[in-house]
């Protein structure tokens, strides 16, 4: 209790202060000071601002007194935070954390804190979460599963023809460890009459990103799909966070796509590719990985994917993503 309002208060030993709701503080009336201008880090690694104070606010925990300075805060579901401000001046505390109680010596005597089951967990539709979302503008979804793996008995069969055609392919699930062969169709890059070959300096980028860089690069060096390079060409290098949380590589061809001349002839039809398929009894989707890569870049060609990293240049020999016409070359 504050004076005769009933709050909800939280003990948390991450805290480094005590905190109170801004909406509590205006409605009980208290008296804000302003004073030196302070940050808070929160959750998500972000910092937000304060300079009020609330001081010596009476809280009244199962008739214990508690006069503690909170600094008024926008917190969620509780309305008081108790942090170390408070918990370091009270010695040694036992505390269980499965029956929620808490207890330690304050003026002489043995104090116990006993917690209120009902608020550890609450049980909520999807559509009071959608609308509270919605109000809040900000949550997480945590969603607990059990991953079980199924003996040889429970596995379903395979179809004996689809297992036929998957072993007699089954060195295109092997991963690669040479280059693609050469072909008629290999990938070239033709440029304007008279244009500068793009140099441009690479990006800064931080410890976490140079080490990511150079991980990368050095598989793609094991693959054999770059080598070292002294070519006038370089292209910037980009880390872009995929879905899963991972860095992909990537180059910024803008400045060779500027000067490349795009293909003029047409990609073949969808239709014709279908009639093509007319006697075909065996579909199957697979995700080709690294699909452009299963295609070199002419010989004469390869200097002009050149590009620059922190620590060396390198070019592709095999295409790229980011060029001009690399979808025409893919498709023939």
């Amino acid at each position: 209790m504050i004076g005769e309002a009933e709050v909800i208060a939280l003990v948390d030993n991450g805290a480094s202060h005590n905190f109170i709701s801004h909406d509590l503080a205006r409605k009980l009336g208290l008296a804000v000071e302003k004073g030196k201008s302070f940050g808070v880090m929160v959750g998500n690694d972000f910092t937000v601002r304060g300079e009020c104070i609330c001081r010596r606010v009476q809280l009244r925990i199962q008739g214990i007194e508690l006069p503690q300075d909170y600094f008024p805060f926008e917190l969620g579901g509780a309305n008081v935070v108790l942090g170390i401000s408070w918990l370091s001046t009270l010695g040694d505390v036992c505390a269980n954390w499965r029956n929620l109680t808490m207890a330690f010596i304050s003026e002489g005597k043995r104090v116990l804190l006993q917690g209120d089951p009902s608020l550890v967990k609450t049980v909520v539709s999807l559509k009071a979460m959608l609308k509270s979302l919605q109000r809040e503008d900000a949550g997480y979804l945590i969603e607990f599963f059990s991953i079980g793996v199924k003996g040889e008995e429970t596995e379903d069969p395979i179809d004996p023809t689809a297992a036929a055609v998957v072993d007699g392919f089954s060195h295109l699930f092997e991963q690669p460890t040479k280059l693609p062969s050469k072909r008629t169709t290999d990938h070239a890059i033709v440029l304007e009459a008279n244009a500068k070959p793009p140099n441009i300096r690479p990006y800064k980028y931080s410890y976490s990103q140079k080490n990511e860089i150079k991980k990368l690069v050095g598989e793609m060096l094991v693959a054999g799909i770059i080598q070292p390079s002294t070519s006038p060409f370089a292209s910037l290098v980009l880390l872009v966070k995929k879905k899963d949380g991972s860095l992909c590589f990537c180059v910024d061809y803008k400045a060779l796509y500027n000067i490349t001349i795009p293909d003029k002839f047409p990609i073949p039809s969808i239709d014709e590719l279908l009639d093509e398929l007319s006697r075909a009894a065996i579909f199957m989707k697979l995700d080709l990985k690294s699909g452009y890569h299963h295609i070199r870049v002419k010989e004469e060609d390869v200097p002009k994917t050149a590009f620059r990293t922190h620590e060396g240049h390198y070019e592709f020999l095999v295409m790229p993503f980011g060029l001009t016409n690399p979808l025409p070359s893919f498709k023939l």
